[in-house]
């Protein structure tokens, strides 16, 4: 309970200094361009964050858990991270910044943001492993909620124009800051001594690779349900409208984090842990359960009602306009949520090939229905895409966690 106190007040912190960023954006940019922009800005970081990383933490989390070495565990996952910025960044940053999805004006401070962002992300999954997620919090608000603060006392304090690309160099200089606090902390924590060369363990590696291969393109296939909404608004609609999803975004998410922050980080350590006490883990699965399902319906209520009411105060009409979409991804995150539970259930019992089956098929029809939405429904093309989506995911992985039944799909 004291570890779901600190993380839900750090967790909700970050969220409320993220919102507070989207909503100064929101209502004193001259329109949505700036909102759309910083959205698109950080949905690429999101996605090149994922290609690098791999999905090689979900492998080796249960690996740490059970090791007696730790140090080699994490030192083995650092050279495979390293290996792929070798191989994937250049291609990455010449897609992106190629097709002008991105200025080049934010080329430098990109990567720059790549690095401390992925790296900061990977420390942050190792602290809740070692079950360490209060003061995994701490340094995720660090870089991702306090650079906000300064940001607002250049505008209002200062007096300075919205700048946005000052606003992302402060929020680079922020995340590396957090990155360094939480490698010094690691460096205590595991009492590393000194900074010594060790040949990787090449077969261990590979193995890692092998085995996370498996969930990297189902969370590859999850990101692309999440994201790929954005460049198809963008190309079709402008960045704008991307502006007006991205807040809608903004809210959902929050519901996500604040579930996950307060419940799944802390409880699938543990379930992880209980997995061959059958007796024990059906009765703490079964609390899981309702923990998700009572956290989401009391704050998709409060979203609900409470949302409309911000996006008026925000004085863009074009909020409002478009309300039935925001009202229908609170049904997608809903269907999103609850499959978490089922989610957790399978990957615990090690069904990874399964997970990436149900991912593949919601991504594929996530696809087809946003090519087919986008260009005549715009946001809400893109909405009833996510919902369908994340409601067939949540089918699927009840189906198999309950029935039992792993290789009939």
């Amino acid at each position: 309970m004291k570890t779901s106190i600190y993380n839900i007040f750090f967790r909700g912190l970050t969220l409320l200094s993220k919102f507070t960023f989207v909503f100064f954006l929101g209502k004193y940019s001259i329109d949505e361009y700036n909102l759309g922009e910083f959205g698109i800005i950080t949905t690429s970081i999101s996605l090149v964050i994922y290609l690098i990383g791999f999905d090689y933490y979900v492998y080796n989390t249960r690996e740490i858990i059970k090791s007696k070495d730790t140090i080699s565990e994490i030192r083995n996952q650092f050279y495979f991270h390293l290996l792929l910025y070798i191989l994937l960044l250049p291609i990455a940053l010449a897609i992106i910044f190629g097709f002008d999805f991105i200025g080049l004006k934010y080329f430098w401070i990109f990567i720059l943001l790549i690095f401390s962002e992925h790296l900061g992300q990977e420390l942050f999954r190792l602290f809740t492993t070692l079950e360490k997620s209060a003061i995994a919090n701490i340094f995720f608000f660090i870089k991702s909620g306090l650079w906000i603060w300064f940001v607002l006392f250049d505008y209002f304090i200062l007096k300075n124009e919205i700048d946005l690309t000052k606003y992302i160099i402060i929020w680079a200089c922020f995340s590396w800051v957090s990155m360094l606090l939480s490698v010094l902390y690691l460096k205590k924590t595991l009492a590393i001594k000194g900074l010594t060369f060790y040949k990787p363990n090449y077969d261990l590696i590979l193995k890692g690779a092998k085995n996370s291969s498996v969930f990297f393109v189902s969370s590859l296939s999850f990101l692309i349900i999440q994201f790929s909404d954005r460049y198809m608004i963008d190309f079709f609609h402008g960045k704008k409208m991307v502006g007006i999803y991205s807040m809608y975004s903004q809210f959902i998410n929050a519901i996500d984090v604040f579930v996950f922050s307060a419940i799944i980080m802390v409880v699938y350590p543990k379930l992880i842990k209980l997995s061959s006490f059958q007796k024990k883990y059906k009765e703490l699965f079964k609390k899981f359960v309702r923990s998700i399902l009572l956290a989401a319906i009391i704050l998709i209520l409060i979203s609900y009602i409470v949302a409309p009411f911000i996006f008026e105060f925000l004085e863009k009409p074009s909020f409002l306009e478009h309300l039935k979409t925001y009202n229908l991804l609170l049904l997608g995150v809903f269907f999103l949520l609850w499959s978490y539970a089922f989610h957790y259930d399978l990957y615990i019992k090690k069904k990874d090939v399964l997970l990436l089956k149900i991912s593949l098929i919601a991504m594929v029809i996530n696809v087809a229905l946003n090519l087919f939405l986008i260009p005549t429904k715009g946001v809400f093309g893109a909405a009833i895409a996510t919902t369908i989506s994340f409601f067939v995911m949540f089918i699927l992985k009840l189906a198999y966690s309950k029935r039992k039944i792993y290789d009939s799909i």
